[in-house]
Order: C-alpha cells, then sequence, then structure tokens
C-alpha cells in the first residue's frame, strides 16, 4: 500500500487540475444528465473552464484528509437492495502527504451480485482526483458492442457511468467537491443498481467536507 501511495503521489504532482463540479453543485436529488461528445467550442469551453478551476483551487490552502471513519459514516448500510458484507478503511501517508479512503462490498454471501462502494479523499493534492480518470479531462459517449460509456453530470459533478449489458457489469464514479472520488464497481447486477447504489451514498454530507482539514476551515 505504501509503495502504491508514493507512485500515486509522485504522479500527482505532475498533473494539472480541471473542472470536475464546483461549490455551486450538491443537489443529489435530481436526474444524471449525460454530457454527450463536445464540439469544437465544447473543447474550447472545457479548456477555459480548466483554467479557471486550476486559479481557484490555488488560492485554496491544501487540505488533511477527512479520516477514514467520518468517511465510513457515509456509506449505507444496503446497495441497491444488497447488505454490507464488509468494510475496511485507511488513513495513509507518504512523500509528507495523506490520503483517505474507505471500502465497501456489498452482496449476500453465495449470491451471484456484488457491489464495491468505495470514497477517496485527495484533500491535500486535489489533482490526485484527476490521476487516471480521463473521463475527468474530456467528455466521453461511447458504444461498443453490449457495452457503453459516457460522462455525465450529477448534481453539479462530474461523473462518468461505464455498463456491460451481456456480463451485466460495469461502473459509476463522480468526483465530488474537487477532491473526493465515489466509485461503484458491480457484477452480476443491472444497469441502474449502479446509479441506485452512488444514490444511497450520503453525497450531500460528503459536500459539506469540501474544506473540511483546511488551515481556514
Amino acid at each position: 500500500m505504501t509503495t502504491r501511495l508514493s507512485l500515486l503521489l509522485l504522479a500527482a504532482l505532475t498533473l494539472p487540475l480541471t473542472a470536475c463540479g464546483g461549490d455551486d453543485g450538491g443537489d443529489f436529488d435530481g436526474d444524471v444528465e449525460e454530457t454527450g461528445e463536445p464540439g469544437m467550442f465544447g473543447r474550447m469551453q472545457e479548456m477555459q473552464n480548466a483554467v479557471e478551476r486550476i486559479q481557484e483551487q490555488a488560492e485554496k490552502p491544501p487540505a488533511d484528509p477527512v479520516n477514514f471513519r467520518t468517511l465510513r459514516e457515509l456509506l449505507p448500510e444496503e446497495a441497491a437492495g444488497l447488505p454490507q458484507a464488509e468494510v475496511e478503511g485507511s488513513t495513509d501517508g507518504a512523500m509528507g502527504f495523506s490520503i483517505s479512503q474507505v471500502e465497501a462490498t456489498y452482496g449476500e454471501e453465495g449470491g451471484e451480485s456484488e457491489i464495491d462502494l468505495s470514497i477517496l479523499d485527495y484533500g491535500a493534492i486535489p489533482s490526485m482526483a484527476m490521476m487516471g480518470l480521463g473521463w475527468t479531462m474530456a467528455d466521453i459517449d461511447r458504444e461498443s458492442g453490449s457495452t457503453y460509456e459516457r460522462t455525465i453530470s450529477f448534481g453539479g459533478e462530474r461523473g462518468y457511468r461505464k455498463y456491460d449489458s451481456q456480463n451485466r457489469s460495469g461502473e459509476f464514479s463522480l468526483v465530488v467537491a474537487d477532491r473526493f472520488v465515489v466509485q461503484v464497481e458491480g457484477s452480476g447486477v443491472e444497469d441502474d443498481d449502479l446509479e441506485a447504489a452512488l444514490r444511497a451514498v450520503d453525497l450531500s454530507g460528503l459536500a459539506d467536507l469540501r474544506d473540511e482539514g483546511r488551515p481556514d476551515a
């Protein structure tokens, strides 16, 4: 874990921030909206938004990550009708930086349906939330065989969903408050189950932690 965390932190230092959401996010009772594939104007707007987000984040002091026990309280006891089977979490540090993460597995023992739900806090280096997540930097709308993948907007925040109807597996991820990544992965489930699991997380409570751990918070 320490080696992996060190690599994550090192790579994050070389990444720019991008526009994923904003301080106006937090209404998670509405519909999930697809962003679609942008035209030339849309790509130019994305670049402008990214520059503005970099400027905004540069003015904020770095935040210590929220303790994983606090994040654990935001996880549901049940996701898409599946009971919580196990949960684990940690707050780890390397190279002078720390991240917190909590992960829960949902499913019946011996059942074919399983959902993994995780929350990660990259408060010290918000750009870490973008690392390896190509969908934070470009709009996506693709289909191939029984699989689709799309970028979405939910509650004013940027996200990504992917589903294979043949294998009944997929993921639904969301960046919240430019520092948290909520990820749902499922197998033996329907597409709607992934969205239901994401909605079961206390996303509004998570958004309220956007300035937690900052020196002036």
